[in-house]
């Protein structure tokens, strides 16, 4: 009886060791200056051809991190993906529907926004931002990395996911930007 409580004793002071204990995210972000969170879980770790990819979770949320760099986290991914896209694409619209014919000081019928090409995206969150205009018909989103775009799709659902990858707006390449401009 002495040497089970001796054994319970020991499980909780390595219990009581271990909750104290924590992992943490470390990025780089000037020379000299690095800002650390406490890592609550890797969801997954993995190489492509061209980077490291990492989806962790810290206290922002489900985080993309390549090569050790933040690329957006879910806390401030509104932030980021809603303020890429849509003051473009609201001032473009608004200024085609309310341009005037300097010769007839009549409206014009510019046409608003129908296509969208986005270099990079591999989480698909600017994508689906894209994709809430209804006046956009085609979306081309070109990344490098498939790898990325599959572990997003894969860890990062509610991002976009398959249901902006399915979208029959969304043609999705895999290659340069440059080449597909």
């Amino acid at each position: 009886t002495t040497h089970n409580n001796n054994n319970n004793n020991n499980s909780m002071n390595i219990e009581d060791q271990r909750s104290k204990a924590k992992f943490h995210f470390i990025e780089s972000v000037a020379p000299g200056n690095f800002i650390q969170l406490d890592l609550k879980t890797i969801l997954t770790s993995t190489h492509s051809e061209f980077q490291k990819i990492d989806v962790i979770e810290t206290c922002y949320g489900k985080t993309l991190v390549t090569d050790g760099k933040t690329q957006s986290a879910y806390l401030d991914k509104f932030a980021y993906h809603e303020c890429l896209v849509h003051p473009s694409l609201l001032l473009h619209n608004l200024l085609s529907s309310t341009s005037t014919s300097p010769s007839t000081s009549k409206q014009k019928s510019n046409s608003k926004t129908k296509t969208v090409f986005i270099g990079g995206g591999g989480e698909l969150a600017t994508a689906r931002e894209v994709l809430k205009h209804p006046s956009v018909s085609r979306v081309v989103m070109v990344d490098l990395d498939a790898t990325v775009i599959e572990v997003c799709k894969r860890h990062l659902p509610e991002w976009g996911g398959e249901r902006v990858a399915s979208d029959p707006r969304l043609e999705l390449i895999v290659g340069f930007n440059f080449e597909n401009l």
